[in-house]
C-alpha cells in the first residue's frame, strides 16, 4: 500500500484531520469525543489568539487515499524569545498502529521545524503548552477528567520507534469520597483542617466565589495571579489575556461559581482555585456534536455528573505557604462535598512542580493517569 504525507491546503483535507480521532478510537469506551466546533476553532489561525505569536502546518497521513494519521508542528515564537530557544512543538498526533506511520509524521513535521531553524520537536501539545499535554502512558483503564488528553496504548511504542525519548511526565491524580462521609476532618489531615481554620481568622483576608456577572473583570484578575504563580516554574510562560480568556471561555458555560474562589489581603487578589465539574461523562454521549439531539443529551446527562475536577490551585509568590492555598483548597472541598460528586480529581501536574506533587499526596490523592511529553534533537 501505498503512504503518502501530505500538508493540508483544502477544505476536505482539514475536515479529514478534524474527524481522524473517531477512526483510531472507534473501540476505546474511556475516549471522550472532542467537540468538533473547539477542535476547529483549535487549529484555527483566526480565532484561536495562541496562533497571533505561533504559526503551524498540519498533515494528513494516507495510504492508498484513506487517512492513517494526522500531525501538527507549531513554532511558538513568544515562548522561544522568553527562554532564547529554539524548540519546536507538535501536536495532533494521531496514527494507527503502524510504526512507519507514526515516523512519516514526526519527519514530516520534524523536517518543517528544521527549516524554520529550530533545534529540538516537543510534544505532542494541542497546539500549545495550556491545551490537552502528552501521550497517556499509565491509565488506559480510565476515563480523562475534562481538559485532559486520552490517547491508546500504543502511542508510546510509535514515538519511542521514531526516536523520541522522555522529556516530562506529568500526572492526574484521584480521590474517592465515601459515600458515608459527612465532615472533611474524618477525610482531611488533621494538620491541614487546624491550618485552614487559623487562617480563616484573618481579618484581611476574603475568599469569595467567581463572579460570573462580572466575568472580564474575574478573568484579568485570575490570569494575573495564574501568570505570577507559575513564573516561579522552569521555562513558564505567561499567558496573554486573550489566551486565558479564550481557555476560560471554553468552560463558562459548565462552570459552578460556588467551585470557584478568589483569595484577596486588604483588597490584593493574592490566589485562585478552581474545580470543574466533569462534563465529560456528559460528553461521551454527544458524540462531538452539539446539534438538536447532541445539547439534549448533554443537558441530560449533565443532570448525573459524579465526579468534579480539580485544575487550578495558585498562590502569587510572597503568599505561597502563608496557608491561604490550605483555606482555599478546604473551602472547594466543602462545596464539593455539598453537591454529593462521589470521586476527585486533580489535573494536571508535572513532576518539576515538587512543592504541588507533595501538596496532592499529603491530601491523599493517588497517581491514576500518567502522560508523557517527549521529544527529539533535530
Amino acid at each position: 500500500m501505498t503512504l503518502t504525507i501530505k500538508p493540508i491546503r483544502t477544505k476536505s483535507e482539514l475536515k479529514q484531520f478534524i474527524h481522524f480521532p473517531w477512526i483510531v478510537y472507534k473501540s476505546d469506551k474511556n475516549w471522550v469525543p472532542p467537540l468538533l466546533a473547539d477542535r476547529i476553532s483549535k487549529v484555527d489561525v483566526e480565532k484561536n489568539p495562541f496562533w497571533q505569536s505561533a504559526e503551524r502546518e498540519l498533515w494528513v497521513a494516507k495510504k492508498d487515499g484513506v487517512a492513517v494519521g494526522t500531525i501538527a508542528a507549531v513554532v511558538d515564537h513568544h515562548r522561544n524569545e522568553k527562554l532564547k530557544d529554539d524548540v519546536g512543538l507538535f501536536g495532533f498526533f494521531e496514527s494507527i498502529d503502524d510504526p512507519r506511520v507514526a515516523r512519516g509524521l514526526i519527519d514530516s513535521a520534524s523536517g518543517w521545524l528544521k527549516d524554520h531553524q529550530m533545534k529540538k520537536i516537543r510534544g505532542p501539545y494541542n497546539p500549545s503548552e495550556s491545551d490537552e499535554v502528552g501521550i497517556l502512558v499509565d491509565g488506559f483503564s480510565t476515563r480523562p477528567a475534562i481538559l485532559e488528553a486520552h490517547t491508546p496504548p500504543y502511542y508510546p511504542t510509535l514515538l519511542e520507534s521514531a526516536g523520541m525519548v522522555k522529556y516530562q511526565d506529568i500526572v492526574a491524580r484521584m480521590r474517592l469520597v465515601p459515600p458515608e462521609l459527612r465532615d472533611l476532618s474524618e477525610a482531611l489531615p488533621e494538620k491541614f483542617i487546624k491550618v485552614a481554620r487559623l487562617v480563616k481568622k484573618r481579618s484581611d483576608l476574603i475568599l469569595r466565589p467567581v463572579d460570573v456577572k462580572h466575568w472580564d473583570e474575574e478573568i484579568h484578575l485570575a490570569c494575573d495571579i495564574y501568570n505570577q504563580a507559575l513564573g516561579t516554574l522552569p521555562e513558564y510562560i505567561s499567558m496573554s489575556q486573550d489566551e486565558f480568556r479564550e481557555f476560560a471561555n471554553s468552560f463558562k458555560s459548565i462552570m459552578d461559581p460556588n467551585l470557584g474562589r478568589l483569595a484577596l489581603v486588604n483588597g490584593k487578589p493574592v490566589g485562585f482555585a478552581l474545580a470543574l465539574p466533569d462534563f465529560n461523562q456528559a460528553l461521551q454521549h454527544v458524540n462531538g456534536k452539539l446539534d438538536l439531539a447532541g445539547l439534549l443529551k448533554l443537558i441530560w446527562f449533565s443532570r448525573h455528573l459524579d465526579r468534579v475536577s480539580f485544575k487550578i490551585l495558585v498562590m502569587i509568590p510572597e503568599f505561597i505557604g502563608s496557608g491561604i492555598e490550605t483555606l482555599l483548597t478546604l473551602e472547594i472541598c466543602e462545596e464539593i462535598l455539598k453537591k454529593g460528586y462521589k470521586e476527585v480529581d486533580m489535573s494536571l501536574t508535572g513532576d518539576e512542580n515538587e512543592k504541588s506533587n507533595r501538596y496532592q499526596e499529603n491530601l491523599g490523592m493517588k497517581v491514576y493517569r500518567r502522560y508523557r511529553v517527549y521529544e527529539k534533537d533535530l
